[in-house]
């Protein structure tokens, strides 16, 4: 799952908020102006440090490392923008906060020297129009962190960790209805790039396991020859998540599609996904035989609870293996 990462300011919003802040300080008495004022000088150098490189960093740690990010969100992010580009991006970034914090001492130091009022409000000045250029040169960086939030706040929020059966089949073969039958309850809904549909998670849960159904209106319902090479990559990513795929298929013929093409479809995305693909029978109240092992009526409630077993006892089985895993780790 992805970080939620807050509002990057352009660079201008970055220069006028610590200006902001810095007009604001004002020294109480000191028996010398000189010294009232290099006070005053030095606190307001001092806040642009504090108001600005704090901020840049803390939008540096807030950006996922592609590296550590599941290979799922990492090859949907790939899609659209350069991985170079992004760590360049977060790099110049970084060095700016650094800049601003050596350049901050450099000229407090230089202030605390000053043997005039004039001398210190000139180095003031020097260090508010260096500030300003320094984060200026960031204005591209910034530019591009806000097109990444921005795309990256768009992504579905699955969780990579959970064990998740991926619900799929033609249109109007009861994918949406099977889903929200298994988890009693209305599902989240997300939007999934590079479509205009949105993909639909709901949870089942037992004791301390937990399956994830991640239902895909309009996704996983088509041929891939049907879809332009961002939406077949974007497709594509599904595979890197864990667990399985259910595909509803309906004999019932209610749902426009005749069997052959929904085996089409079937032999396709057991393909294209490299992951076990569960074969269910949906609409069997409508069906005059049950021709799959197994069989579902969303309307009824008929062999719901049979497979919400299945589905938990796969979660649970891979919980255990994960477990193992970290324990030998």
């Amino acid at each position: 799952m992805l970080v939620n990462i807050k509002t990057v300011l352009t660079a201008q919003e970055i220069i006028d908020k610590a200006f902001l802040r810095a007009s604001r300080i004002e020294e109480p008495y000191f028996p010398k102006k000189v010294d009232k004022i290099k006070r005053e000088v030095m606190d307001r150098i001092s806040t642009i440090e504090a108001t600005s490189a704090p901020y840049l960093r803390k939008l540096v740690r807030q950006f996922p490392t592609l590296e550590r990010l599941h290979p799922f969100y990492r090859d949907l992010i790939s899609l659209v923008f350069s991985v170079d580009r992004y760590k360049v991006s977060l790099a110049g970034i970084d060095w700016c906060a650094q800049r601003i914090e050596e350049l901050s001492s450099h000229y407090i130091r230089m202030v605390k020297r000053a043997t005039d009022a004039g001398e210190a409000l000139t180095l003031m000045k020097g260090f508010y129009g260096r500030f300003a250029s320094l984060v200026r040169s960031q204005q591209q960086n910034l530019a591009f962190l806000i097109e990444c939030r921005n795309y990256i706040r768009s992504l579905p929020d699955i969780d990579t960790e959970c064990f998740t059966a991926i619900v799929a089949g033609m249109p109007n073969v009861g994918k949406s209805s099977l889903v929200s039958a298994l988890t009693r309850a209305r599902p989240r809904v997300a939007p999934y790039p590079f479509t205009t549909q949105e993909v639909h998670i709901g949870f089942l849960t037992r004791d301390w396991v937990r399956v994830q159904l991640v239902d895909t209106p309009g996704i996983l319902d088509r041929p891939m020859e049907e879809r332009n090479e961002m939406e077949r990559k974007a497709v594509l990513a599904l595979r890197d998540i864990d667990g399985i795929v259910l595909f509803l298929i309906d004999h019932s013929g209610t749902s426009g599609y005749t069997v052959e093409q929904q085996e089409g479809l079937y032999r396709e995305l057991s393909d294209i996904l490299g992951k076990e693909v569960i074969r269910v029978q949906s609409k069997c109240d409508l069906s005059s035989e049950r021709r799959e092992r197994i069989c579902i009526s969303a309307t009824t409630g008929y062999g719901l609870e049979e497979l919400r077993g299945l589905l938990l006892e796969r979660g649970e089985l891979f919980a255990r293996q994960r477990a193992d895993q970290a324990a030998r780790a």
